[in-house]
């Protein structure tokens, strides 16, 4: 049948449109990354996919119980005792620690069970801002130190401590407005402590990532209680032990020999020895027994001053060569060579331990094989 030019053009064009909108419709199908969460059925799906990329935001606060260690042990000790209960942060979850949580449970109107979960968790963390001070402001800056935002856990909420917040929401998904809310909280103490920032090079140069892999000796300092600071064994990024320990007689000076408490820094372990000394009270020996020797580390003063080079620095403690305590002298309030109470965490410049924490220090190294990359983290 013949037609004109323009009836088949017209017919032409129509057919061309309808088939078009068929194509569509057979192929357009509900985007089940953007489809409504009131679709119950789409929601359980991506539930469902163990392939759908989970938030960072939803993850779980960690349960504390008695017996749990770690830098979230620390932080929830800083926390209490920024809400009136007091604690010592030494990332050892113990019965002080369980009756602090029960005492604050009650008082938030929570099941008093000493058992840290999300809701205590929610309870104990506030927003935190630039101007903010006070513990749970130092608890924030050890937290940010820990996956690897070096910070002077001084209590004061100041321009550095901002970019770290900046710097490790970025780093986690989040808004980055510097301001620590919930959200925030949750992800540092639900990320693994050790982990570093991404900097996206994974080569071998200044921007490379770190590894959290290994063993790693990690002191941090207690700025407003030097002597209540810690010493933590850390595997694979996860605080395994703490211990409380100390650099220095007290003072926070980093460039005063054999004073003052060791300079920020990494620092290489160059050996270990059971029986440093050789034999009993050997007067030129002043670290007798266990003993971890680092590396030197060279001090940069205030301008205009020298630098200064820290030497002969150990983690140790007071015993004697073969690792027993000295003969207790009769009023002589602290024997060299003994471990006589709490004010024997004072050292030459050096860490110290106590004898018990020292010797399973070297037990737990002993049975990782003495790692021989391993180091200490000093912040």
């Amino acid at each position: 049948m013949n037609r004109t030019p323009r009836t088949l053009w017209a017919t032409l064009t129509t057919a061309a449109l309808a088939i078009a909108a068929f194509a569509m419709l057979g192929t357009q199908a509900p985007d089940t990354a953007t489809a409504s969460s009131s679709d119950p059925a789409a929601s359980a799906a991506r539930s469902a996919d163990p392939a759908a990329p989970a938030s960072r935001n939803q993850q779980q606060w960690p349960t504390l119980r008695t017996g749990a260690q770690g830098s979230a042990v620390t932080a929830l000790q800083q926390l209490l005792t920024a809400r009136g209960h007091s604690l010592t942060a030494d990332g050892s979850f113990g019965g002080l620690t369980a009756a602090a949580v029960q005492a604050f449970q009650t008082e938030q109107g929570l099941q008093a069970d000493g058992v840290v979960g999300p809701d205590t968790w929610n309870a104990l963390t506030t927003t935190l801002r630039t101007g903010s001070q006070g513990d749970a402001v130092t608890a924030l800056q050890q937290l940010l130190t820990a996956h690897g935002h070096s910070l002077t856990a001084d209590g004061a909420f100041g321009g550095l401590t901002s970019a770290a917040v900046q710097a490790f929401q970025k780093n986690q998904g989040l808004q980055a407005d510097g301001v620590a809310g919930p959200a925030t909280w949750k992800a540092l103490v639900t990320t693994p402590a050790g982990a570093r920032p991404s900097t996206g090079n994974t080569g071998t140069g200044q921007n490379a990532t770190h590894s959290t892999s290994g063993y790693t000796l990690k002191f941090t300092k207690n700025q407003n209680h030097p002597m209540y600071s810690t010493l933590a064994l850390v595997h694979n990024g996860k605080a395994v032990k703490a211990y409380r320990a100390n650099s220095g007689m007290g003072s926070k000076d980093t460039c005063l020999s054999n004073e003052g408490w060791l300079p920020n820094g990494t620092y290489k372990v160059k050996g270990h020895e059971t029986n440093r000394g050789e034999w009993n009270y050997n007067p030129n020996v002043q670290i007798q027994g266990y003993a971890i020797q680092l590396e030197n580390k060279t001090c940069t003063p205030a301008p205009g001053q020298m630098p200064v080079t820290r030497t002969d620095m150990f983690i140790h403690s007071e015993m004697l060569a073969d690792g027993t305590q000295a003969v207790d002298v009769p009023l002589k309030e602290d024997d060299f060579w003994r471990w006589d109470a709490d004010f024997d965490y004072k050292s030459n410049g050096c860490i110290k331990l106590k004898p018990a924490d020292l010797k399973d220090l070297f037990t737990r190294l002993d049975q990782a094989g003495w790692p021989k990359n391993l180091a200490l983290q000093v912040s």
